[in-house]
């Protein structure tokens, strides 16, 4: 019966009335709906951005904020490293610098010398290989797959090779190589192997070069001078920049005439730099005589350096481009260090890239006009990474959107469905659960309700009573039986408590109760047996209950948390609501927000397919 009339509901203040009321449901619905949305944009965030608060992700609409993120992936979260490798002196990836423009011409020509140059491994460093509070991005995901397929899977060898037992293959990650670093090496084996593997395989943009420059920056310029503002530095040397990002660290020593550069040059150089990034006008013949002088005899250099040399006329210096690792490094250094400053000079990417623009350009004027630029030397230009980063970003925009949408459901998907149990073990869970529910709590509720044995309500209050009592009081008792059962870690263990349920075999009596009685004298007379008219008559009119029994039962085992972790401890035997506050604990704030989400479908699910026998229930009795 509607509350107003349709003459009243025609009327002013019937009008009015029907206005607040609608005004006020649309309100409430949107104070309900506003937190979900916001939990639904933070699941589809990063570290970058999961502190904002509006609805719709930025980097879905806004092309700067999309490059912001691409960066803070390819970096690893870490904006040292982003400074070093890129150029700009940022404070973080939300305020991260872009080029004014880009010239379609310096990445083009970016690209042709990546192509057409033989660059050594170590110049280069491959985006996103760094595992982030149990996230993994794309490349990291790809990499494991190839360590993955080089060990067939086999953990512990991975391990043992490694020297650091891995539990899961979720654990491995691997920092952005400092290479520019003195004592930084790296060790040969599958990890680095597949590393190199994959970094042919990426693009341009996902990779960046090793940057002398940018180690200058970070280890010299930034401790004396900030990074904000180059006022301090222009004043403390001779030649004036204009912004850090245009800066190139000269590849000799500096003259005279910049004394503080000068210096900086030759303390970086000398100390901070690897040998790997360092060259000399000396010749082969200098090095191997400073290399009988300290060994004597080439026998004693093979055992060093683990070679197998017939005579030091076999030792060469090392190449333009090689990579110089474990005692011949030593020794390299230290026949460095004897050599003068004015000798040494640096070999890294942005040297050969501006070696490569005069060879293929020549005149400095064509190559102005072409870069758009005003460039005085060719030892002024750096290497545009930051203007082919934004070139890749805005050329794969659709891509990029929907892997930061899915990454944090995807690192998810795949630690329940691929790496871990947790999924399967509730599922498993649920199932035996729901199963014992509905078949052993129907079957006390009929024999309660069907033949109402002497003392019942007593049985029944007893029933009732254990509900006066926290659950948590009755777990330790449950763990002493289950250990001295030798039952913990097992799957009876986790069903035991929820078989049976006091409060749901009397609401499940009740119902039993308002079942017309004459069906059963009905079912007698037709000669059905107990089993057969508990079937057919109890359970068959008794959907609704059920339906009311199984959502409890569903919403208890699938939300289950102390007592699982209480008598199933082992990690392979952890339910979804152990993983989940392991998970909370260690992963960032969107991911958190993503498995809860993904935790959550099934309970939604559940309801929606129940919801509609729950309410039929209404009208049963109408019916009956």
């Amino acid at each position: 019966m509607p509350v107003l009339t349709r003459v009243e509901a025609k009327s002013t203040r019937g009008i009015v009335l029907q206005t607040v009321v609608t005004i006020a449901l649309t309100l409430g619905g949107v104070t309900m709906i506003y937190p979900f949305l916001l939990m639904l944009s933070g699941s589809v965030r990063s570290e970058m951005d999961v502190a904002q608060m509006d609805v719709v992700p930025q980097y879905l609409t806004d092309d700067d904020v999309l490059v912001r993120k691409f960066l803070e992936m390819k970096y690893c979260h870490d904006v040292g490293s982003m400074n070093r490798l890129r150029g700009y002196q940022d404070l973080s990836f939300e305020l991260a610098s872009l080029p004014e423009s880009v010239i379609a011409a310096r990445v083009h020509d970016l690209h042709d010398f990546a192509e057409q140059e033989e660059i050594p491994r170590h110049w280069w460093i491959l985006g996103g290989s760094k595992l982030l509070k149990r996230i993994s991005s794309a490349n990291l995901r790809r990499l494991r797959a190839y360590v993955y397929e080089a060990h067939d899977g086999d953990l512990v060898s991975f391990g043992q090779e490694l020297g650091a037992p891995l539990k899961t293959w979720s654990q491995l990650t691997l920092n952005i190589p400092e290479w520019t670093t003195a004592r930084y090496d790296y060790p040969r084996g599958t990890l680095y192997d597949q590393y190199f593997r994959l970094l042919n395989e990426r693009p341009l943009a996902e990779r960046a070069f090793s940057s002398v420059t940018g180690a200058f920056l970070l280890n010299i310029v930034s401790p004396a001078y900030g990074t904000d503002r180059v006022d301090s530095y222009n004043e403390a040397h001779v030649q004036p920049i204009e912004r850090f990002e245009d800066f190139v660290l000269p590849r000799h020593l500096p003259d005279r005439s910049q004394p503080t550069l000068r210096e900086e040059w030759r303390l970086f150089v000398r100390e901070i730099l690897n040998v790997s990034f360092i060259r000399s006008d000396a010749s082969d013949d200098d090095y191997r005589t400073y290399l009988a002088r300290q060994y004597g005899t080439i026998d004693a250099l093979n055992e060093r350096w683990l070679s197998s040399f017939s005579d030091f006329a076999q030792v060469d210096l090392p190449a333009e481009r090689e990579w110089v690792s474990g005692t011949a490094r030593q020794d390299y250094a230290a026949f460095l260090e004897q050599l003068p400053d004015e000798s040494l000079y640096l070999v890294s990417p942005e040297y050969a890239w501006q070696d490569w623009l005069l060879a293929s350009y020549g005149d400095l004027a064509s190559l102005n006009a072409r870069y758009e630029s005003g460039y005085a030397s060719w030892d002024d230009i750096p290497v545009p990474t930051a203007q082919a980063e934004v070139a890749y970003v805005l050329a794969n925009q659709r891509e990029l959107r929907w892997d930061f949408v899915s990454v944090n459901f995807a690192n998810v998907f795949y630690e329940l469905f691929i790496q871990g149990r947790a999924f399967l073990n509730t599922v498993i869970f649920v199932v035996l659960a729901l199963v014992l529910s509905l078949t052993l709590q129907p079957l006390a509720a009929y024999a309660l309700s069907r033949f109402q044995p002497p003392g019942m309500w007593k049985l029944i209050l007893l029933f009732m009573a254990t509900m006066a009592f926290p659950p948590m009081v009755g777990m330790i008792p449950q763990f002493l039986i289950l250990r001295q059962l030798d039952l913990l870690n097992t799957f009876i263990a986790l069903v035991l408590p929820v078989v049976v349920n006091g409060y749901l075999i009397f609401l499940l009596k009740g119902f039993f109760d308002s079942l017309p009685r004459h069906l059963y004298e009905a079912a007698l007379i037709d000669g059905a047996s107990e089993l057969r008219m508990f079937w057919d008559v109890t359970m068959s009119l008794s959907k609704p209950i059920l339906a009311v029994v199984a959502l409890q039962t569903f919403n208890i085992a699938w939300l289950m948390f102390l007592y699982p972790l209480l008598v199933c401890p082992d990690p392979s035997m952890h339910v979804l609501a152990v993983w989940l506050s392991e998970f909370q604990q260690e992963a960032p704030s969107a991911a958190v927000f993503a498995s809860i989400l993904i935790v959550s479908v099934p309970t939604m699910t559940i309801f929606l397919v129940t919801q509609r026998t729950i309410m039929r229930g209404i009208a049963v009795p109408a019916e009956k």
